[in-house]
C-alpha cells in the first residue's frame, strides 16, 4: 500500500439467503487513488457486496479490512471508520429541513444542550457549496426533486470525509452536466488518496470515470479490467455471459395524425409549452435538472392543474382536473421514483399490475372480481417478462428491473392512447434495459404514442423520432432524427440553443 492511500481487502466473503448464495468472494483488493468501478447485472451481487462493506449487511464468512484494520460491527461502525455509501434510496428524512438533514447525527458546534441553528445552516451552505447544489437550506427535502435529493445524498456523504466512498447509481437521476460533476468528485476522492466505488448500469460513464472494472456475475467476480480492456462489448459480455444484440432499430417516424396536440401550457414557473405527438411516434424530453421534464409529464397526465393552455386527445378535448381523469381519458405515466411514486412495496405482484384497472374489473366500482384480477395479472406478467414464482409474492421481493416491467405492465393492461416514461430505465441494468426497449417497441407498434422524459441521451437517442429539449420550463430546441446530434442537445439544454 501507497503510504497515505486506503486500502480495502475483502478475503473469503459469503453471503446466501437460504439456499441461494448471493456473494461469493474469494479476494478482493481495493487500493486508494482508484475510482473502482462495480458493474453487474440486477441480482449480480452489487448491492450485497455494497451492504457487506457498509455494515448493512452481516456476511456469513470471511473477513475486511480497512487499511489494516478490521472493518465490522454494523452500519454506524463503518461510518466511524470512514465508509460512507450514497443508495439509490435516498434515505432522507422528508420532513426535516436541507440542514437537518446534511447534519443529521453530527454537531455543527460545540453547544452540547441546545442546536446552534445559525452554525448548522452555515455548515449546510459550505457542504452543498462543494457539490455546486443551489437549493435553501431551510427547504424541507420532501419539497426537493429526484435529482436535488440525489445531489444532497452525495453532499451528506462527502461532509463526512470519507476514506471509502459508495456512490450507488449516482448519476441515474442527473443531466449530462449534473453527472459529469458527480464523476469529478469522485475523481477527486481517489485523488486524495480514498477509495471511490462507482456502481453505474450507464457503461459510456463507467468507462469514462474507473481506472479499474469490476464485473460480477451470480455473486462471483468474473472479470477485473483495466480501462483498456473495458470494451463495452466486453463488458456487457462479461455482465450477460453473452454478445448483446442491438436494442432496437427505430423506423422512421410514422405518417400518423396528432394525438396529443398541446398549445400554450402553463403552470408556475413553466410554460407556455407547444408540442404534438402522433400515433405510434416516440418523442423525447431532454433538459439538466430542473428544466421541467417531469412537470411536462405530470401537467399531461393531470398530476399539476394547468393555469393556461389547451390541449386535444386522439381528437377530444383534454383538461384532467387530476391524475383519475387523466387515467380515464386513456393517458398512463411511469414516474422517474417508482419506490416512492408507483409501487405497493409489500403488496403482491398481482395488486400491483391491477391497481389502474379496479374500476374494470369491479362491480359497480364496488366490488372486486378475483377472476379476471388474477388473469390480467397473470397476463401482464408474462407479456413484460416479469420474473417471479408466482404474482402472489410482494413487490419488494423483485429486482430493480422486474419492478420496472411490473410498472409497464400496469400501464399496458390499461390499453393507454398516451404513455408518459419518466426515466425508463433508471437504476436497471443493460439486460432488462434490453427488454424495456423492446416493450416500449411493441407498444408503439400498435400505435401507443409515448413521451420519454431521460437524463439519458444515449437513451433518447435510441430510442425516439424526435427530441425537444427544455430549459427553465420551455422548449429551447427541438430536433427530427435526421438532425439528432448529442453536442447539439447538450448546448441546447445549458445555453437555450441548439449550436
Amino acid at each position: 500500500m501507497v503510504a497515505g492511500r486506503e486500502e480495502l481487502l475483502l478475503a473469503g466473503v459469503r453471503k446466501t439467503y437460504g439456499p441461494a448464495t448471493v456473494l461469493d468472494l474469494d479476494h478482493l483488493r481495493l487500493e486508494g487513488g482508484q475510482v473502482v468501478c462495480l458493474i453487474g447485472e440486477n441480482g449480480a451481487g452489487k448491492s450485497t457486496l455494497m451492504g457487506v462493506i457498509n455494515g448493512s449487511v452481516e456476511p456469513d464468512a470471511g473477513t475486511l479490512t480497512l487499511s489494516g484494520e478490521p472493518l465490522s460491527g454494523g452500519t454506524l461502525q463503518a461510518q466511524a471508520q470512514g465508509v460512507a455509501m450514497v443508495s439509490q434510496e435516498f434515505p432522507l428524512v422528508g420532513q426535516l429541513t436541507v440542514a437537518e438533514n446534511l447534519l443529521l447525527g453530527q454537531r455543527a458546534s460545540d453547544r452540547k444542550l441546545f442546536v446552534d441553528g445559525k452554525a448548522m445552516h452555515a455548515a449546510a451552505e459550505r457542504m452543498l457549496e462543494a457539490i455546486g447544489l443551489d437549493v435553501p437550506t431551510r427547504r424541507r427535502v420532501d419539497s426537493l426533486s429526484v435529482a436535488q435529493r440525489q445531489m444532497l445524498e452525495i453532499a451528506k456523504a462527502l461532509g463526512r470525509n470519507p476514506r471509502v466512498l459508495i456512490l450507488d447509481e449516482p448519476t441515474s437521476a442527473l443531466g449530462p452536466a449534473e453527472s459529469e460533476h458527480v464523476l469529478q468528485l469522485a475523481r477527486e476522492l481517489a485523488a486524495r488518496g480514498g477509495i471511490a466505488i462507482f456502481v453505474g448500469h450507464r457503461l459510456n460513464e463507467v468507462r469514462s470515470v474507473g481506472d479499474r472494472m469490476v464485473v460480477l456475475r451470480n455473486g462471483r467476480l468474473v472479470a477485473d479490467l483495466t480501462p483498456q480492456e473495458a470494451t463495452e462489448d466486453r463488458l456487457v459480455r462479461e455482465m450477460v455471459g453473452k454478445e448483446l444484440a442491438q436494442i432496437v432499430e427505430v423506423p422512421p417516424a410514422p405518417d400518423a395524425e396528432p394525438l396529443l396536440e398541446v398549445h400554450g401550457l402553463e403552470t408556475e414557473n413553466f410554460g407556455p409549452i407547444d408540442l404534438t405527438v402522433g400515433s405510434g411516434e416516440i418523442v423525447g424530453v431532454a433538459g439538466l435538472m430542473g428544466s421541467g421534464r417531469s412537470t411536462l409529464l405530470h401537467l399531461l397526465l393531470g398530476a399539476r392543474r394547468t393555469t393556461a393552455g389547451e390541449m386535444t386527445l386522439a381528437g377530444e378535448a383534454y383538461h384532467p382536473r387530476d391524475t383519475s381523469e387523466g387515467v380515464e381519458a386513456g393517458v398512463g405515466l411511469v414516474p422517474e421514483d417508482r419506490k416512492a411514486q408507483a409501487l405497493l412495496l409489500d403488496s403482491p405482484i398481482r395488486w400491483n399490475i391491477t391497481l389502474a384497472v379496479l374500476k374494470r374489473i369491479s362491480v359497480r366500482g364496488l366490488f372486486l372480481q378475483r377472476r379476471p384480477e388474477r388473469r390480467i395479472a397473470a397476463e401482464m406478467v408474462k407479456t413484460v417478462n416479469v420474473k417471479c414464482q408466482t404474482a402472489e409474492q410482494p413487490a419488494r421481493s423483485l429486482s430493480g428491473g422486474n419492478q420496472q416491467r411490473m410498472i409497464f405492465g400496469r400501464w399496458i393492461a390499461t390499453r393507454p392512447k398516451l404513455l408518459l416514461l419518466d426515466e425508463p430505465t433508471r437504476g436497471v441494468d443493460v439486460g432488462a434495459k434490453a427488454e424495456i426497449y423492446k416493450l416500449i417497441e411493441e407498444e408503439r407498434k400498435k400505435g401507443m404514442a409515448i413521451v420519454v422524459a431521460s437524463s439519458e441521451l444515449e437513451e433518447l437517442l435510441e430510442l425516439c423520432h424526435r427530441i425537444v429539449v427544455l430549459k427553465h420550463g420551455r422548449i429551447a430546441a427541438h430536433f427530427d432524427r435526421a438532425s439528432f446530434s448529442k453536442e447539439r442537445i447538450i448546448a441546447a439544454a445549458a445555453f437555450g440553443a441548439p449550436s
